[in-house]
């Protein structure tokens, strides 16, 4: 048991410091213009990585603005405990339930006896979960305090009742796939606050899994409504500002080998028209595509991108991506709080 713990933690800790560092050099990617938060941001990416036959399919919303994403109510984010933590992330599969803290300008032991203090007063009562204390983790210039908890032996049910205490009534949108999704066998829940300069938190909630496609070489078709587990996606009203809605479908492959585009639905498309964009791939061992909905609020159906390429038959273990989330956040934060480093 002990050398399990300490296995896991070596291994976490490994993976924080890998995407940090890569995230880091990204951090433009996730950062958004003025006026962009205080509404809602939806996405769904999907990874296939063709070296493996692997799929990771994400589906994410986002918002500064409370009324829209928040913490359950029990939850009270403006605590003067919170005064020194940037992040709090939370994950729920039917294996394990983890909840994470970052603190900044906290020494490890003063971080840990608020962060057992926060747990055992709202965090536990809130997500309906009994954590227990893992490990605790300095990785200047931050602190991050680890728990662990049992699963959700029902995710897409337990899903469905957050929810509601997380999100804004009549939601829609993205929001939609969450229950559909959290009924594959390796889906990860996962809700997370984090805010980068000031008091404001901007709040995520999502649902994640990994699957496989078929293998050979040839073309291969990612339907993005088979892997969400619905028949049609169309955005949430709330994310709509002025040029279009905030909605955001990415498709990445990547190989060893030459990928190419063959073909999508809806078509191809500029904007202000609602459709697939993509760049030739640089190098042409990956590829990238987006769908926007740009003014269109209607629903899609079908969805599908088509490529060329070799899927290796090559099966390996899924594991755990549920500090993706975590770490590029993290990765921001302190981007953003100590642009030095």
């Amino acid at each position: 048991m002990v050398m399990s713990m300490k296995l896991g933690r070596t291994s976490l800790l490994s993976l924080f410091l890998l995407m940090i560092a890569v995230c880091c050099t990204n951090v433009s990617v996730v950062n958004a213009p003025d006026g962009f938060m205080p509404f809602l941001s939806e996405s769904v990416d999907v990874s296939v990585d063709c070296t493996t036959a692997r799929v990771d399919v994400r589906s994410m919303v986002m918002s500064t603005n409370i009324s829209l994403v928040h913490f359950p109510r029990e939850v009270n984010m403006s605590d003067s405990r919170l005064v020194n933590v940037s992040q709090i992330f939370l994950m729920f599969s039917t294996v394990e339930s983890r909840l994470t803290y970052m603190f900044v300008d906290t020494d490890p032991a003063t971080a840990e006896s608020i962060a057992n203090d926060i747990t055992s007063s709202m965090m536990e009562i809130a997500f309906e979960t009994d954590f227990t204390w893992f490990f605790t983790e300095p990785m200047p210039p931050v602190v991050f305090v680890n728990y662990n908890g049992s699963g959700k032996v029902n995710l897409a049910q337990y899903t469905e009742g957050l929810m509601p205490k997380c999100l804004a009534p009549g939601l829609g949108g993205f929001s939609l796939t969450f229950v559909p999704m959290a009924q594959e066998p390796n889906a990860f829940t996962t809700i997370n606050a984090m805010r980068l300069v000031g008091p404001d938190w901007i709040y995520q909630m999502g649902v994640e899994y990994s699957t496989t496609i078929p293998t050979g070489t040839g073309d291969h078709t990612i339907n993005i409504l088979d892997l969400l587990n619905v028949d049609s996606l169309a955005p949430s009203p709330y994310a709509y500002i002025e040029g279009g809605y905030q909605s955001v479908v990415r498709l990445t492959i990547s190989s060893d080998q030459t990928v190419s585009y063959v073909s999508c639905e809806p078509g191809l498309a500029e904007p202000p028209n609602r459709g697939w964009r993509y760049q030739p791939p640089e190098p042409d061992t990956y590829l990238e595509a987006i769908f926007t909905f740009e003014n269109d609020p209607s629903a899609v159906s079908p969805l599908t991108f088509t490529f060329s390429g070799t899927v290796v038959p090559e099966f390996t273990t899924l594991t755990t991506i549920t500090l993706l989330i975590l770490v590029a956040t993290a990765a921001l934060i302190i981007k953003k709080r100590f642009p030095k480093i």
